[in-house]
């Protein structure tokens, strides 16, 4: 009896120690981490593109960066107004490097809403 309680014990502990442990679903599933819906090629616009992330992280539409508000000056809101922002100065910002105010201020765009803005810029901030 007491070599079944033995083994039962050591069969118990060893199935705890080589079982699965501390697993990182980034580490198992490394494609689930990237956004399959963010599309970064073809051509960048405002309109389809720009409009939808300034709406809804910069305040477009009714605050913040609207033409309204235009805190720091900046509207983007409208074509004219944010495409001339500086370039250097939204990269910067929403990429939320040293230097910059941090832009969003209540958190940070995703990497694709961060490439899309790049794509933006070097495209020649088309409308």
């Amino acid at each position: 009896m007491k070599r079944l309680i033995y083994f039962s014990f050591a069969f118990l502990t060893l199935s705890q120690l080589v079982s699965c442990y501390y697993d990182n679903a980034a580490e198992m599933h490394p494609a689930s981490a990237l956004n399959l819906n963010c599309d970064t090629t073809g051509t960048i616009t405002y309109t389809t593109h720009m409009v939808p992330i300034f709406n809804s992280y910069c305040g477009a539409q009714n605050s913040c960066h609207s033409s309204s508000l235009a805190n720091g000056g900046v509207i983007l809101s409208t074509y004219a107004t944010a495409s001339q922002v500086d370039d250097a100065t939204m990269l910067g910002c929403t990429q939320q490097l040293p230097g910059y105010n941090p832009m969003p201020q209540s958190g940070s765009l995703s990497e694709c809403n961060i490439i899309l803005i790049r794509k933006w810029i070097e495209q020649g901030k088309l409308e």
